[in-house]
């Protein structure tokens, strides 16, 4: 199969596959992250995922603009989807979209649940007009509890999960630093619901009665920290120690943000990990050593002939003063020993010798990546403005045939196609898609 061909979804000889999820109906009323990403996971696998905006758009489509109505934050999260604009406000508006939700399969949902059921977009209504219909609601912290029904997003859930005091990252100002290469917390919970979608789908079975399916921004967010959310109740860890009893005593003495993520970087992430999995500076830029494992940590040390008894004597004390100290001196050890060299020559000495490491490379070195390239985790495609753009490809690649790779749709793109497909007249149509 040659590169185009995989690319667009082909098997070499002009015959177009679709994915697993062809024939498949979703509409995604999305906006910003997570809802569209989740359409287009979905899109990718070969749904047919419609994205109903309103008149105006997804306000993603307004941020960082390169012409009207498109955004490059837009681009890289509706791939693949198609556009239908309605103003669910209005009568006609709503008509449409019940025609629309009578031969769809489900949907995905990221609005406040207020806004959800004024427009009439809530699972009680759009059930009551197919009781077949599985519908993924994506709120931020659930819809039970003080918070329930209230609005956040992937920055604030950083914050109010714990992501960001544990990652401990402080400006030079002493200011907390949040995570923003990546809405990792949006993200995760697109992969959440486009399962959702396809869990429910499988799970009406032979009833052919449908469901709510409910995720959130929070469930996500504690998911993903799911190896540092847990507490045995009878061996609390150092952190938790802290937290239950030098926190309090910290704050009652007045410490500012900075003081209070030093005193907690100490006991958070134990020394070992500090040492042999993090990321070095070097001569010219900066190195990930990924030796989680034992062995590999005692390659490293006989590589670089150096000591470390928390490594290779199973019986040393690590929760002595000691312990402490060699902690500290060993990160000091590797921080001089890794500024030494260049990335280039540290990579390829230390794999070799089947030490894991890796470079610490710019987002922007990934768009030419030659291994992503290979893969199709990097594609380019040709936008209906005319720009060609290269972007993330698909997360999953069925080798049996994967559906033609689209641009992000323009602004109410098919609104002819999608609505006729619903059984409306062209004179409907022009009355909709003319409000």
């Amino acid at each position: 199969m040659t590169e185009n061909a995989s690319q667009n979804g082909s098997d070499g000889n002009g015959t177009h596959q679709k994915g697993p999820l062809e024939g498949i109906k979703v509409i995604e009323f999305g906006n910003f992250v997570a809802g569209p990403f989740a359409g287009q996971i979905l899109a990718d696998m070969g749904a047919e995922v419609i994205k109903v905006e309103p008149p105006t758009g997804d306000p993603w489509r307004a941020t960082q603009p390169f012409a009207p109505s498109e955004s490059r934050t837009f681009l890289p999260l509706n791939r693949g989807v198609k556009s239908v604009t309605l103003n669910l406000k209005d009568p006609l508006g709503k008509n449409a979209l019940a025609q629309i939700v009578k031969m769809s399969d489900g949907v995905i949902s990221n609005n406040r649940p207020d806004t959800a059921k004024a427009l009439g977009i809530d699972y009680e209504s759009l059930s009551a007009i197919n009781p077949a219909i599985i519908y993924v609601d994506i709120t931020a912290y659930g819809m039970k509890g003080p918070l329930g029904g209230a609005p956040g997003f992937d920055l604030v859930m950083q914050g109010f999960t714990g992501a960001v005091a544990s990652e401990g990252k402080i400006n030079p100002d002493g200011q907390p630093e949040v995570v923003w290469s990546s809405s990792y917390i949006d993200l995760s919970t697109a992969y959440c619901a486009a399962a959702g979608v396809m869990a429910g789908i499988i799970g009406r079975g032979d009833s052919g009665k449908g469901q709510k399916v409910e995720t959130s921004l929070m469930m996500n967010a504690l998911a993903m920290q799911c190896m540092r959310i847990i507490h045995m109740l009878d061996m609390p860890t150092p952190s938790m120690t802290w937290y239950q009893e030098r926190y309090p005593q910290l704050v009652a003495e007045g410490k500012n943000y900075q003081e209070l993520q030093h005193d907690y970087q100490s006991v958070v992430r134990p020394s070992i990990y500090r040492c042999y999995y993090r990321a070095y500076r070097t001569k010219d830029g900066g190195l990930c050593l990924g030796t989680l494992d034992w062995a590999a940590r005692a390659r490293l040390l006989n590589h670089l002939n150096l000591e470390d008894p928390r490594v290779t004597d199973p019986d040393y004390d690590n929760n002595s003063l000691e312990a402490d100290k060699l902690a500290q001196d060993m990160i000091d050890t590797f921080e001089r020993i890794f500024e030494s060299k260049t990335t280039d020559e540290w990579v390829e000495e230390l794999n070799s010798r089947d030490i894991p490491c890796g470079p610490v490379r710019f987002s922007e070195d990934l768009v030419w990546d030659e291994q992503a390239a290979a893969n199709n985790y990097i594609i380019e495609l040709e936008h209906h403005t005319g720009h060609r753009y290269r972007t993330s490809g698909p997360i999953l690649n069925f080798t049996a045939g994967m559906p033609e790779l689209k641009a992000s749709p323009a602004l109410g793109e098919h609104n002819h196609e999608v609505l006729n497909e619903a059984g409306m007249t062209e004179e409907e149509i022009a009355a909709i898609v003319t409000q």
